[in-house]
């Protein structure tokens, strides 16, 4: 289970890459949230301290942009 929510994660991460790469704007924040909340889960299953470090940043990034976007 835990290898399928990896390997969805990152294609969810991937598509949101290419988002942004499209500078298709806020899109690219919407969807990589869940890919990296999939991430969150698999760091902690594997107990993996700098992954669940380096997705807890992404996501607080993910969710500032999301922030900034919605309020201008």
């Amino acid at each position: 289970m835990t290898n399928t929510i990896k390997w969805l994660g990152s294609l969810i991460i991937i598509c949101s890459m290419i988002l942004t790469a499209a500078n298709i704007h806020p899109y690219n924040l919407f969807t990589a949230i869940p890919g990296t909340l999939m991430w969150m889960y698999v760091s902690f299953k594997w107990n993996d301290r700098s992954l669940i470090l380096m997705n807890t940043i992404a996501l607080t990034i993910y969710l500032l942009g999301i922030v900034k976007h919605t309020t201008g």
